[in-house]
């Protein structure tokens, strides 16, 4: 059996808690990159985009759910992503709100798509 040093053993933690802040933040990237621009809902007068539709990500109308994805290191070989710069006042409502009453749950969408998936392989060096 092989023996592990401790001083290896922490460069390991390091090394993994690194990997985890990479993969969080491409989650990040392409998290904004899916929040940017309209929708495929109606166009609303004094709103610069079309709105989302049921089973959309939400649309862009001010940019500030867009800019306030973020990811940042959440302890030991974790990170996390999500809502976290300045979150607007309305994130938690138009998350948990259901989606025939105007919600988006934006970060379980984010969960299952396969482009967040992708990125974070790519980021962390898995095929």
């Amino acid at each position: 059996m092989a023996k592990v040093s401790a001083a290896g053993l922490g460069q390991l933690r390091q090394q993994l808690t690194g990997l985890a802040l990479k993969g969080a933040e491409a989650a990040a990237d392409t998290l904004r990159e899916k929040l940017s621009g309209g929708g495929g809902g109606a166009q609303y007068a004094g709103q610069p985009n079309r709105s989302s539709r049921e089973g959309e990500y939400p649309a862009e109308q001010t940019g500030r759910l867009r800019d306030s994805m973020d990811a940042r290191q959440a302890g030991e070989m974790r990170a996390e992503f999500g809502s976290i710069i300045d979150p607007p006042e309305y994130v938690a409502d138009l998350h948990f709100k259901a989606p025939e009453e105007g919600g988006r749950p934006f970060m379980d969408d984010a969960l299952y798509d396969q482009d967040v998936h992708r990125a974070v392989r790519e980021a962390v060096g898995v095929k």
